[in-house]
């Protein structure tokens, strides 16, 4: 009986160990005007809107006071973890970067920006819950 015991812990010590290596977050990056320019788009060379890369790509337009954006973010991170090498969500503090809020005519946080063409995006303002934002990008990246 004690034997049994020792093995079932011993096997669910090892799958929650293994479940949490598997768990680890994928890296939301912060943007800055710069580094914008080399993952997004270079708007100082193209003047409309073209985007670099194939990958889909949302913008998170948040303001670190932000009690909506705080709330978002976990979601966020969710998507990212989930559609890991299938989209890139990238973060752009509009207090830090009020050029690339006012690129995008970001008046109210949360702002996200949906990137899924070349020349297109479509932009969502305010705080959605997880299953909204699923949603979203389901319909806006992954439909058919």
């Amino acid at each position: 009986m004690k034997k049994t015991i020792h093995l079932l812990l011993l096997i669910f010590i090892v799958s929650s160990a293994s479940m949490a290596q598997n768990s680890k977050n994928v890296t939301i990056a912060d943007l800055d005007a710069a580094t914008f320019k080399q993952k997004v788009w270079n708007f100082d060379k193209d003047k409309a809107f073209n985007r670099i890369g194939n990958l889909p790509i949302i913008l998170d337009f948040h303001a670190t006071w932000c009690r909506p954006c705080k709330m978002l973010a976990p979601h966020l991170q969710v998507i990212q973890n989930k559609y890991n090498g299938k989209l890139i969500i990238y973060r752009i503090d509009v207090d830090q970067e009020p050029q690339l809020a006012k690129l995008f005519n970001v008046q109210a946080m949360p702002t996200i920006i949906f990137m899924g063409s070349k020349n297109k995006f479509k932009t969502e303002l305010g705080y959605r819950e997880y299953n909204d934002l699923e949603l979203l990008v389901q319909n806006y990246f992954f439909s058919k």
